[in-house]
Protein backbone atom coordinates (compact mmCIF):
# COMPACT_ATOMS: atom_id res chain seq x y z
CA UNK A 1 0.00 0.00 0.00
CA UNK A 2 1.21 3.57 -0.83
CA UNK A 3 1.50 5.96 1.56
CA UNK A 4 0.34 9.69 0.21
CA UNK A 5 2.89 12.42 1.95
CA UNK A 6 0.62 15.64 2.62
CA UNK A 7 2.01 19.27 3.93
CA UNK A 8 -0.33 21.01 6.20
CA UNK A 9 -0.14 24.60 6.52
CA UNK A 10 0.47 25.87 10.49
CA UNK A 11 -3.94 26.18 10.78
CA UNK A 12 -4.35 22.95 9.98
CA UNK A 13 -1.20 21.23 12.45
CA UNK A 14 -1.39 23.33 15.06
CA UNK A 15 -5.48 22.25 15.23
CA UNK A 16 -4.96 18.72 14.44
CA UNK A 17 -1.70 17.98 16.41
CA UNK A 18 -1.35 20.58 18.91
CA UNK A 19 -4.59 22.43 20.30
CA UNK A 20 -7.33 20.61 21.71
CA UNK A 21 -9.76 19.69 19.08
CA UNK A 22 -12.52 21.91 20.15
CA UNK A 23 -11.01 24.78 19.53
CA UNK A 24 -11.65 24.19 15.41
CA UNK A 25 -14.94 22.75 14.32
CA UNK A 26 -12.80 21.73 11.05
CA UNK A 27 -10.36 19.85 13.20
CA UNK A 28 -12.25 16.49 12.73
CA UNK A 29 -12.79 16.38 9.18
CA UNK A 30 -8.95 17.10 8.90
CA UNK A 31 -7.69 14.11 11.14
CA UNK A 32 -10.12 11.69 9.23
CA UNK A 33 -8.66 13.57 5.85
CA UNK A 34 -5.22 13.12 6.69
CA UNK A 35 -5.68 9.99 8.26
CA UNK A 36 -3.54 7.71 5.26
CA UNK A 37 -1.52 10.41 4.70
CA UNK A 38 2.37 11.10 6.03
CA UNK A 39 1.77 14.41 7.61
CA UNK A 40 4.84 16.67 6.35
CA UNK A 41 4.77 20.10 7.89
CA UNK A 42 7.73 23.39 6.19
CA UNK A 43 10.34 24.88 8.27
CA UNK A 44 8.24 27.65 8.39
CA UNK A 45 5.38 26.30 10.06
CA UNK A 46 7.71 24.64 12.50
CA UNK A 47 9.14 28.45 13.51
CA UNK A 48 5.52 29.67 13.50
CA UNK A 49 4.59 26.73 15.85
CA UNK A 50 7.20 27.19 17.99
CA UNK A 51 6.96 31.27 18.53
CA UNK A 52 3.56 30.80 18.82
CA UNK A 53 4.56 28.92 21.78
CA UNK A 54 6.81 31.16 23.21
CA UNK A 55 4.15 34.34 22.73
CA UNK A 56 1.60 32.47 24.24
CA UNK A 57 4.83 31.84 27.79
CA UNK A 58 3.61 28.21 27.56
CA UNK A 59 4.99 26.10 30.50
CA UNK A 60 7.81 23.74 29.98
CA UNK A 61 5.53 20.65 30.23
CA UNK A 62 4.05 21.67 27.31
CA UNK A 63 6.44 23.25 25.55
CA UNK A 64 8.24 19.54 25.92
CA UNK A 65 4.95 17.89 24.53
CA UNK A 66 5.25 20.42 21.58
CA UNK A 67 8.72 19.24 20.81
CA UNK A 68 8.12 15.92 20.86
CA UNK A 69 5.12 16.36 18.59
CA UNK A 70 7.69 18.21 16.29
CA UNK A 71 10.50 16.08 16.86
CA UNK A 72 8.34 13.23 15.04
CA UNK A 73 7.15 15.44 11.94
CA UNK A 74 8.71 15.57 8.71
CA UNK A 75 10.00 18.97 8.23
CA UNK A 76 10.76 20.54 4.61
CA UNK A 77 13.61 23.05 5.01
CA UNK A 78 14.82 25.65 2.45
CA UNK A 79 17.06 24.15 -0.42
CA UNK A 80 17.33 25.46 -3.28
CA UNK A 81 14.60 23.94 -4.76
CA UNK A 82 12.25 25.60 -2.67
CA UNK A 83 13.96 29.21 -2.88
CA UNK A 84 13.80 28.63 -6.99
CA UNK A 85 9.71 27.64 -6.17
CA UNK A 86 9.10 30.30 -3.63
CA UNK A 87 10.77 32.92 -6.68
CA UNK A 88 8.35 32.28 -9.05
CA UNK A 89 5.43 31.75 -7.09
CA UNK A 90 6.13 35.56 -5.86
CA UNK A 91 6.49 36.60 -9.83
CA UNK A 92 3.77 34.94 -10.95
CA UNK A 93 1.42 35.52 -7.89
CA UNK A 94 2.38 39.34 -8.69
CA UNK A 95 1.85 39.09 -12.14
CA UNK A 96 -1.94 37.54 -11.61
CA UNK A 97 -2.44 39.83 -8.79
CA UNK A 98 -3.05 37.15 -6.52
CA UNK A 99 -3.03 38.51 -2.82
CA UNK A 100 -0.45 35.92 -2.07
CA UNK A 101 2.38 37.95 -3.41
CA UNK A 102 1.37 40.32 -0.62
CA UNK A 103 4.58 41.08 2.06
CA UNK A 104 1.83 40.18 5.03
CA UNK A 105 1.75 36.60 3.07
CA UNK A 106 5.60 35.67 3.04
CA UNK A 107 5.34 32.91 5.49
CA UNK A 108 2.09 31.61 3.42
CA UNK A 109 4.19 31.88 0.11
CA UNK A 110 7.16 29.82 1.92
CA UNK A 111 4.79 26.87 3.23
CA UNK A 112 3.10 26.79 -0.49
CA UNK A 113 6.26 27.17 -1.88
CA UNK A 114 7.48 23.82 0.07
CA UNK A 115 4.76 22.29 -0.93
CA UNK A 116 4.99 23.19 -4.94
CA UNK A 117 9.02 22.20 -5.08
CA UNK A 118 8.30 18.71 -3.69
CA UNK A 119 5.42 17.77 -5.45
CA UNK A 120 2.81 17.80 -1.98
CA UNK A 121 -0.72 18.51 -1.54
CA UNK A 122 -1.06 21.38 0.25
CA UNK A 123 -3.75 21.14 3.35
CA UNK A 124 -5.11 24.27 4.90
CA UNK A 125 -8.13 26.04 5.77
CA UNK A 126 -7.23 29.46 4.61
CA UNK A 127 -8.32 31.08 1.31
CA UNK A 128 -5.15 32.51 0.36
CA UNK A 129 -4.24 29.41 -1.41
CA UNK A 130 -6.71 29.22 -3.34
CA UNK A 131 -5.82 30.07 -7.30
CA UNK A 132 -2.33 30.22 -6.56
CA UNK A 133 -0.47 28.67 -9.25
CA UNK A 134 1.12 25.58 -9.44
CA UNK A 135 0.08 24.52 -5.91
CA UNK A 136 -2.15 21.68 -5.54
CA UNK A 137 -4.28 22.76 -2.44
CA UNK A 138 -6.91 20.83 -0.66
CA UNK A 139 -9.13 23.23 1.37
Amino acid sequence: MTVLNAIVDTDVFSRVYVLPRGTEPRASTWTDELADRRVIISFQTRAEILSGARQSKWGAPRVTRLQEILARTPTIYSDSEVVDAYAVLSAECRAAGHALHEKIHTADRWIAACAIAKGLELFSGDAIFEGVPNLNVHS
